[in-house]
This record gives structure tokens, C-alpha cells and sequence, in this order.
């Protein structure tokens, strides 16, 4: 149980989350949100999620250039219409990989850590993180405040990871356009990047939503800043996935690979996160290391979890727990309806979380800038199940005289 090591600091105030434009995380039905506590976790637990992470991020990568070099695209989860670039992507983007987080159960104390899945394409939870955590960290009692601090260069990661990117395009004007389908959430989350990027050099960065943007297979990637009027962007971050693309807007996948291909824009996160992102990629990551300690087992056939198994099935690309299902001793226990349904499935053994009395289970997160973990967050859930309905949950790391 968890339960020693929460320490109350109460939920950000109502002013404070105003003077960062953060107000609807804590508004209406996101009151309750943000957990009034901050969870303990010592070095070494922040150390092994550092560790694990980092590894598992070369491994993903390995994981990826196994498909490639073997054509393995469609038990990849790869669509025919993404394969062309994702597979470009892959021999010519390296290193391009902006930012993306890892999910996993245990780590706390009592449960092994173990991976769930790695949003390696886009992301949520940076606000959060980089923003409200922090101050929460202020708010701490009196006697846990001195050496208190956390796991936290979220902001700092992504500045160094721009910079790392444009050093790797010397070529390219410091120009970045980053779009989203127009949902609240991800706003913030893209103005976080978008105060990343101007740290890290960028001079000229707007946020812009997707359907207004222009995109010429000629040309590159355009906004419209007033009658016949345009500005070119050499570098366009999307908080729209690149399955959603390639499923939903065809003609836009082949427009963006015509783009790149033709080197007029760089897309961030680059199209070979697509495949980092994919479920389906993890039996390849437990194939090519079936020892690694972070890896539950995992296939995309149901005959390979044996009849009485404890296992979850979920899509290969799914979010936010949509059309998950958790099946106890061959029988569905627990399932979650969504708009992911006709993806395959993953299936994967049925990981221990770390839990407080009230049966409440921990997914602790970790943020990784390209290949380097920068941060750790956590969510909380009633249920085995980590949802939209989760809370936030902070972290800190205690000074010895207060542990």
C-alpha cells in the first residue's frame, strides 16, 4: 500500500491555475483532477524508471528497424498507405524523435515495474507535469520542504530536444507551425511545446488548427495570414496522430509523404513514431529481448495467453482506455467501450499496479525528450483501467532527515 507515503498539499488554487490559462483542468467536471497529495518515491525508484525507460526506448527503436528489415509492416499494425514514409522515416529521420511517454504499472514498491505501452507519437499530461506539479511541490508541509524536490525537466528535455533537432537540420529556417483537431486539452499541451521551442532558438512559432493549414506537395507546409497572404513553416509539430492520419485523412498521409520525402518540411514527432506508438511492436520488443524485466508478455493472438490466464486486451492503437477489456481466468472481468473497436488487438498479461486502502490503482509515467527520460508523473484510478476519469497525481522526492 501506498497510503504512508502520501502527503497532503492540497489542489492547486482556483488563482493560480487562472494565471497560467490552466483553469480547465480544475473547472466543472475536471475539479477534482489534480490529487490533493503528492506520492513519496525515493531515488532509487526514480533511478529504475530513468533506467528502464531509456533501455526500453533502445529497444523500441531496435524493435522498428527489425520490421523494416524484414517487411513486417502489417503484423506491425502499419497501414498500406503509411508504409512508404514510415519505413523513409525510419532510415532518414533518425534522431528526429521530438518527445513521446511511457506508461507503466508497479515500481512503487511491492509490484514490478512493467511497461504498458510507449505514446511515442503524441502525448498528454506535459501542463500538467511541467506546470502544476511544481507548484504543487511548494505547497508541501513545512517539515517535508527542505531538499524536497522531484524528477522533473519536462521543459528543459523538450528545449534541449529542439535544439538537438535543429542542430541535426542546419538547413532548415527555426520555423515551427503545431496544430491539434481542436480539442481543449491539447492546446495546452502544445503551447507548452511551443514555449519549449522558443527557448531552444525557434524565432518564429504559431499554433494554428489543422484543418487551416496548408499543405502543397510543391511547396511545404503554409497558414494564411491574410488575403493572398501566406507564411511558410519548415517545421510543423502535430498533436494528431499519424493512425488517425493515415486512416482518417488518406489524402493528407500522402501529401505529408510527398513533403518529406521531397525534404520541404520536417514533421515532428516523425512518421516512424508511428510504429514506436503501435502496440503491436511490443511481441517484437519481446522477441528481440525475452528477458528484459520491463516487458509483460504480449501477442496479437488470443491462443497465445493459455485458457485461465489473467491478461487485457487492447487496440494497438488506442488511447485513454478506450475498448479495453481485462479478462480474469479465461472470463471478461472489466471493459471499457470507446471509438478504437476495429483495430486489432493487443493482448498482454495483466500487470500488478501499486494501490492505496481504497483499492485505487498508480500508472506512473515517464516522459522521455528523444532517447532521454526527463520526468516522472502518475495518474490515479479507481479501477484497473486508467481512463479519462483518472486523477493527476504529483510526485516528490523527500530530502533523508524527512523520509
Amino acid at each position: 500500500m501506498v497510503d504512508d507515503r502520501l502527503i497532503e498539499v492540497g489542489r492547486p488554487s482556483s488563482r493560480f491555475m487562472r494565471k497560467y490559462g490552466l483553469n480547465w483542468f480544475s473547472e466543472g467536471e475536471n475539479e477534482d483532477y489534480f490529487a490533493p497529495e503528492l506520492l513519496s518515491v525515493t531515488e532509487a525508484q526514480v533511478e529504475h524508471f530513468r533506467a528502464q525507460a531509456a533501455s526500453l526506448y533502445e529497444l523500441a527503436l531496435r524493435a522498428a528497424r527489425h520490421v523494416s528489415e524484414r517487411q513486417l509492416w502489417a503484423a506491425a499494425g502499419i497501414p498500406d498507405n503509411a508504409v512508404e514514409l514510415v519505413e523513409y522515416s525510419i532510415h532518414k529521420e533518425n534522431g528526429l524523435h521530438l518527445a513521446g511517454r511511457f506508461d507503466f504499472a508497479g515500481g512503487l514498491g511491492r509490484a514490478p515495474l512493467k511497461l504498458l505501452e510507449f505514446n511515442a507519437d503524441t502525448f498528454s499530461l506535459a501542463p500538467e507535469t511541467a506546470t502544476v506539479m511544481p507548484h504543487q511541490l511548494e505547497l508541501l508541509p513545512r517539515q517535508h520542504r527542505k531538499n524536497a524536490r522531484q524528477y522533473n525537466n519536462l521543459l528543459p528535455g523538450l528545449a534541449q530536444s529542439f535544439r538537438r533537432i535543429l542542430s541535426q537540420q542546419p538547413n532548415r529556417r527555426p520555423s515551427l507551425l503545431l496544430s491539434g483537431l481542436g480539442h481543449e486539452e491539447d492546446w495546452f499541451n502544445l503551447e507548452l511545446i511551443a514555449m519549449a521551442a522558443r527557448q531552444a532558438g525557434f524565432q518564429e512559432v504559431e499554433l494554428m488548427l489543422l484543418e487551416k493549414v496548408i499543405f502543397s506537395e510543391d511547396d511545404g507546409i503554409f497558414i494564411e495570414t491574410g488575403p493572398e497572404e501566406y507564411l511558410q513553416f519548415d517545421f510543423w509539430f502535430k498533436m494528431v496522430p499519424w493512425d488517425f492520419i493515415a486512416y482518417e485523412e488518406p489524402e493528407l498521409m500522402d501529401l505529408l509523404a510527398k513533403i518529406v520525402k521531397r525534404d520541404l518540411a520536417t514533421v515532428l514527432n516523425p512518421a516512424y513514431s508511428m510504429l514506436l506508438q503501435s502496440k503491436a511492436l511490443l511481441p517484437f520488443m519481446q522477441e528481440l529481448s525475452p528477458g528484459h524485466p520491463a516487458l509483460l508478455r504480449s501477442s496479437l493472438k488470443r491462443e497465445d495467453m493459455p485458457y485461465g490466464d489473467t491478461y487485457v486486451s487492447k487496440p494497438i492503437f488506442g488511447r485513454t482506455g478506450d475498448n479495453v477489456s481485462i479478462f480474469r481466468h479465461g472470463r471478461l472481468a472489466q471493459a471499457n467501450e470507446g471509438d478504437y473497436g476495429d483495430f486489432p488487438l493487443l493482448y498482454q498479461e495483466l500487470a500488478r499496479f501499486d494501490q492505496d486502502v481504497d483499492g485505487d490503482c498508480y500508472q506512473p509515467s515517464v516522459f522521455s525528450a528523444g532517447s532521454e527520460p526527463c520526468a516522472l508523473c502518475l495518474r490515479r484510478q479507481d479501477g484497473l483501467i486508467v481512463d479519462d476519469d483518472a486523477e493527476f497525481v504529483g510526485h516528490v522526492i523527500l530530502g533523508e532527515s524527512d523520509e
